[in-house]
């Protein structure tokens, strides 16, 4: 398998002490520059040289890093459009500590920084929070998270990208990990007209298809006095993933309702979930900012921007399956090694096909108002508002279809499977989900829309007083945010009306479709292509003339929408006071801020749920808490080249919206149970003692070696508690109501946690090779992350590492630039992971090792024009997912390779 061999060929690296790599290789280069150094100052009185390209985006962001008060790293553009990635999440896992979530198609969504996950760091675009839309799990639906999604935001439309790694108290609490700033472009950015336009293909190899990217910045600054510039940013693209899984592994006891197995066989582990999925997305995202920037005089900058972006995909997530989930009969044979059923012939299984057909609207507005203003001499006052809102529609609708044997009963034939290496190939003598449309019945059809809406008014007040002596300046302010997120769900379902026969009732034969299907390495057994839904045909055949065909009904469930709807506000008021101290080359910044949030949840409460007598009654609960967060920097100039630092921090995250809802949601199959989870509206704020220490040496102007060790001691880790109830739903296949077990997961406070780890850096331009590729240069950086957890169960897996934690990761970028020509070549690889901590039946789910190699390059045509290449996932890697502490095969997804090829032009 291409992956496997891959990076078993490069997690090497990750162990390899990039100090002696930068001795090796990038050492002579500082002795070059020393030597041409008197030469050079002596060109510099007659003839500034100017740096473009790759090179001057590094120059800026090690200048960034230098100069910053705390550990810091970002990432910059030379100009609109030319960050090296198209998702902006893909560009930030360049930084040591950041490594990236991906979604089921395999593009970039969120980040993780040093081990802690998206939700963790706090993300600002312009100075403004970056509102949620709530986006997680593989089909991308509503999960109430507070982690920022950047698919909605093209990287065409920022400038800059900044990484705090350490927090000080004029920092918006929020980001337990660390903060994100995104910048986007402003006039006085630029020298008088500014005009930037670029135009792409971005091609698609397992779609087979081109589709269009492009962007457009204009900018006009006058003299420095006022400025006003725009962007846009407008692409459509198409998404394919395919995936062959065993699903989640538990004991052969939860799946066997039907005639009963051995005590042996029923301990033994089994693959639950053995299925084809087929994942395809169509997307359209639109972007544009606008600024406004006015300096009446040399003491007042007026600052207006906005924001705005658009997503709207149609996704169809297919999953045909033969799934050994319940009402399994004792197997008619087994091989059990080590306690797991490797390889089982079963009967009493169901095998379906299910089409979900997923469609997402969402916009992103932001507006917000700043000043920097001076009164006086030494004072400078930073007023700010601004407002945020991001609102997503969704609509997440399952057809589901049954197969039945020629006399119209469900779930004949036998169902088998083998387990090999990272793949479990399974068969069924019924059906090879390409063949026999018409022998798959009418099962249930789900539907269900929902809104979520998250919305944020801040408004702050900063100012800071310098001084001509050992304290250099202090600093003190308020701020005030409203935040409100609130989820509108509802459901309802087509089913079979009582007494009426499966046999009656259309069934997939008159409906399907065909989709292609491909997973490298899946085996003989896995189809070219899976049974699926015609959308159009469905409506016309189930719905015809807009109600349900005979023999079906219509069954709205409020209750269901009820439980999974609810609002969650939070109000914040922050002050805080800070100090910093300059003396010989040594800087101290010392504060506190103080934080006061006042939460209320609101929800809803279902009393006798599904029944006639079902009665709703919403509910709400408030709390109040507050915090001092202090922070304590310090910086030493040891020489002009090597600078020492050191932080201590406390900082805090509140817990993810959807958990302190005060909700409950099933997801019940038949009498065998299903899953649920349940909302804590009591939860406290994590919060976390931070410690951390770096040295830096600047050997040459695009030379760097750099080394961080970090410490967190986190308090109220919020820990999942599993735990089984009965309960009593609509059974999937007719609606008859039924009570089984079900495995509900809750978050509760209580666990401790600490993280350590440290990062190795080392970057310079190869200047002392000769002629040409003297442009050459290399970016290398590696970080070890480690955790501990007091976890109540155990051997807990998360003791093993917390969740979207990698032990290992590294990056390696060599580049090339010439002045005209330039290219980078860039690997970003991550250790296995904790990817879900309950996954199906509360099992949980890990992602093995990753590693994708990138490519992108521009030469300039002419000094306006410029010709631009990409290639992203060179190699096709593979996301290979394991199930338990036991790394059992979970799935294998097959991810796209992509092409993209354009002009940019800038005037």
């Amino acid at each position: 398998m291409t992956n496997g061999r891959f990076t078993s060929r490069m997690k090497g690296l990750g162990s390899v002490s990039l100090a002696a790599i930068a001795a090796v290789v990038l050492l002579p280069g500082q002795a070059e520059a020393q030597q041409q150094a008197p030469a050079d100052q002596a060109a510099g009185a007659e003839e500034a040289i100017v740096v473009t390209g790759v090179r001057a985006s590094i120059q800026r962001a090690l200048e960034q890093k230098r100069n910053a008060d705390g550990i810091v790293d970002a990432i910059t553009a030379e100009d609109m459009g030319k960050f090296p990635d198209l998702n902006l999440s893909e560009s930030l896992q360049r930084i040591p500590g950041v490594t990236l979530d991906r979604n089921a198609v395999g593009e970039g969504q969120a980040i993780n920084l040093r081990g802690l996950g998206p939700e963790f760091t706090r993300v600002e675009i312009n100075g403004m929070s970056g509102t949620s839309n709530g986006t997680g799990g593989r089909f991308g639906n509503s999960e109430g998270g507070r982690g920022f999604n950047f698919e909605i935001l093209a990287s065409e439309l920022f400038t800059n990208a900044t990484v705090y790694k350490t927090s000080a108290a004029d920092q918006e609490e929020g980001g337990l990990a660390g903060l994100v700033r995104l910048e986007t472009p402003k006039p006085f950015d630029y020298r008088g007209f500014k005009l930037s336009a670029s135009a792409q293909g971005n091609y698609s190899e397992i779609a087979d298809k081109v589709d269009p990217r492009g962007a457009l910045l204009i900018s006009q600054n006058f003299d420095d006095v006022f400025g006003i510039s725009a962007s846009l940013a407008y692409a459509e693209t198409t998404f394919r993933s395919d995936t062959a899984e065993g699903g989640s592994w538990r004991p052969f006891a939860g799946a066997n309702t039907g005639t009963r197995a051995s005590d042996a066989v029923r301990a033994a582990l089994n693959a639950n979930g053995t299925r084809y999925y087929h994942f395809a997305d169509d997307r359209e995202t639109l972007g544009a900012t606008l600024a406004m920037q006015y300096r009446p005089s040399d003491t007042l900058l007026l600052t207006v921007d906005g924001l705005y972006g658009n997503l709207k995909s149609d996704r169809l997530a297919l999953r045909d399956d033969m799934a050994i989930e319940s009402g399994a009969n004792a197997p008619l044979a087994t091989t059990i090694e080590n306690g797991v059923i490797t390889a089982g012939q079963f009967t009493g299984i169901q095998q379906r096909v299910g089409a979900n057909f997923l469609t997402t609207e969402e916009d992103f507005y932001q507006v917000n108002a700043r000043a920097e203003w001076q009164p006086a001499d030494g004072w400078t006052v930073r007023p700010f508002v601004g407002y945020s809102r991001r609102k997503a529609d969704r609509s997440f609708d399952l057809y589901s279809f049954r197969l039945a044997g020629q006399n119209g009963s469900f779930d004949p034939g036998v169902v088998s499977y083998n387990v090999r290496g990272n793949f479990v190939d399974f068969s069924s003598t019924g059906t090879d989900f390409m063949s026999n449309p018409q022998n798959f019945l009418f099962n249930v059809f789900i539907l269900r829309p929902s809104q979520d809406k998250d919305e944020e008014f801040s408004t702050k007040l900063d100012v800071e007083r310098s001084f001509d002596s050992a304290l250099d300046n202090i600093k003190f302010g308020i701020r005030y945010a409203d935040r409100d997120k609130d989820r509108v769900a509802t459901q309802e379902r087509l089913q079979r009306s009582a007494g009426v026969a499966a046999t009656a009732v259309p069934n997939l034969g008159s409906v399907y479709d065909l989709v292609d299907y491909h997973v490298s390495g899946a085996g003989s057994n896995a189809p070219d292509k899976l049974l699926s839904v015609d959308l159009a045909k469905l409506r016309d055949t189930f719905y015809p003339g807009g109600k349900a065909v005979t023999g079906t009904f219509v069954r709205p469930l409020p209750g269901f929408g009820a439980q999974q709807s609810y609002g969650i506000g939070e109000k914040t008021f922050n002050a805080y006071a800070q100090a910093e101290f300059k003396l010989d080359g040594f800087q101290l910044i010392s504060g506190v801020r103080y934080v006061r949030t006042k939460q209320t949840s609101s929800g809803n409460q279902v009393a006798n749920l599904f029944l006639p007598t079902e009665v709703i009654t919403p509910i709400s609960k408030s709390k109040t808490y507050s915090a001092f967060l202090p922070s304590l920097t310090a910086r030493y100039n040891l020489t002009d080249e090597l600078v020492l630092r050191a932080a201590y921090s406390r900082t805090l995250t509140r817990p993810n919206l959807a958990d302190l809802a005060p909700s409950e949601t099933v997801a019940g199959i038949d009498a065998g149970g299903g899953t649920g989870t349940r909302g804590n509206p009591d939860l406290d704020p994590y919060f976390a003692d931070n410690l951390d220490v770096g040295l830096e040496w600047y050997f040459a102007p695009e030379g760097l070696i750099a080394g961080n060790a970090f410490y967190k001691d986190i308090k109220g880790f919020i820990d999942t508690r599993t735990f089984t109830q009965a309960r009593t739903f609509p059974r999937q296949s007719d609606g008859v109501l039924v009570t089984g077990p079900i495995v509900f997961t809750e978050p509760v406070n209580g666990v401790s946690a600490k993280i350590k780890g440290f990062e190795l850096a080392a970057q310079s331009r190869l200047s002392f090779l000769p002629g040409p590729f003297s442009n050459l240069g290399v970016i290398l950086n590696y970080t070890y992350t480690d955790s501990s957890a007091d976890f109540s169960v155990a051997n807990d897996v998360r003791s093993r590492g917390l969740p979207g934690l990698s032990k290992n990761s590294f990056n390696a970028v060599a580049y090339y630039d010439d002045g005209r020509f330039d290219a980078r070549l860039a690997y970003a690889w991550r250790d296995r992971y904790l990817a879900q901590f309950s996954d199906d039946f509360g099992i949980p789910r890990f992602t093995d090792t990753f590693g994708q190699l990138d490519f992108s390059a521009s030469y300039n045509i002419t000094d306006n024009l410029t010709a631009q290449v990409q290639g992203l996932n060179l190699t096709k890697e593979q996301t290979i997912n394991q199930s338990s502490g036991r790394y059992l095969p979970y799935g294998v997804a097959e991810l796209d390779r992509r092409f993209l090829f354009g002009l940019r032009l800038t005037y």
